[in-house]
């Protein structure tokens, strides 16, 4: 079966461009597979956000930091608290996917998203669409410069062997 990859930098996926990318594994008779990439690099920055707000932060967390990233820092026990959340959130997305017939796979890693995704896509030679959500959730408080977005853009498109969507607002 072909595949169609949602590609995550460093946030899951809104409901919108979750629903986006189900609809498009509908009408191309494709599985969707979900791919959320943590820049181990910004562990820091996500860190000072949770203490300036705590009840933000506990949001953002519980939406989008991967096991991972906690474990290359060396917090375990939070590595394996992020990886059981992490999980539930997308689980609660899954029931979409379900009720339009489209199998769903969610994978998280941590590293850079431009050679992450590559690696991804260049791995799995059954995907043939990439979906890149690669903007900031307001909640986080996290802005990337828009060159840095660019930047990592172009890598992705220069590299990768397949077709790329990317959404924008």
């Amino acid at each position: 079966m072909e595949k169609v990859l949602l590609a995550i930098n460093g946030v899951t996926p809104n409901r919108k461009m979750f629903s986006y990318a189900v609809q498009l594994c509908q009408r191309l008779k494709a599985e969707l597979c979900v791919l959320q990439v943590i820049e181990a690099r910004r562990y820091g920055e996500y860190l000072s956000k949770i203490r300036q707000k705590a009840r933000r932060a506990r949001r953002f967390l519980e939406d989008s930091m991967t096991a991972v990233t906690f474990a290359e820092a060396g917090d375990h026990e939070t590595a394996k608290d992020m990886m059981i959340q992490a999980r539930k959130n997308m689980n609660a997305l899954l029931p979409e996917s379900e009720k339009a017939g489209v199998p769903c796979r969610l994978t998280m890693t941590s590293g850079q998203a431009e050679k992450e995704i590559v690696r991804y896509v260049r791995q799995h030679r059954d995907v043939v669409l990439t979906v890149y959500d690669g903007a900031e959730s307001p909640e986080t408080g996290l802005h990337g410069s828009s060159s840095k977005k660019r930047d990592v853009l172009a890598v992705i498109k220069r590299h990768l062997p397949t077709p790329m969507v990317t959404m924008q607002g």
